[in-house]
């Protein structure tokens, strides 16, 4: 993954999202090794990727698979996670993002960043 690649899907998911990103990491997936972004601190890659880990296994352990994503509120937002095979994303969006928007159109345009990215 070459820097110029995460660095050109950063701005696509900025120009994308608007005024209602607020910060964003990408993170390698098998390390949880945060390569690019912008607002947030070193530690919420590794720290989002942790969660992620621990969702899979309680939905593994309740017979379930959890998704490549995940949409959870937390104070004054919104933070979508998106894991792929290579790359691992998570974005903070401000609270009155549409759950709707969200899912039609953020989530797969984040899918498609980190593809390309990883490619």
């Amino acid at each position: 993954m070459a820097p110029a690649a995460l660095d050109s899907a950063v701005e696509a998911l900025r120009q994308r999202a608007g005024d209602s990103l607020v910060a964003i990491d990408i993170w390698e997936s098998a390390s949880a090794l945060s390569l690019a972004g912008f607002g947030m601190t070193p530690a919420t890659g590794p720290m989002l990727h942790r969660v992620t880990e621990d969702l899979r296994l309680a939905a593994r352990l309740a017979g379930s698979i959890l998704d490549d994503y995940h949409v959870f509120t937390v104070t004054g937002g919104v933070v979508v996670v998106v894991t792929r095979p290579h790359l691992s994303s998570a974005l903070l969006l401000t609270a009155d993002a549409q759950l709707g928007w969200v899912l039609s159109d953020v989530i797969p345009a984040v899918r498609a960043a980190l593809d390309d990215a990883s490619a």
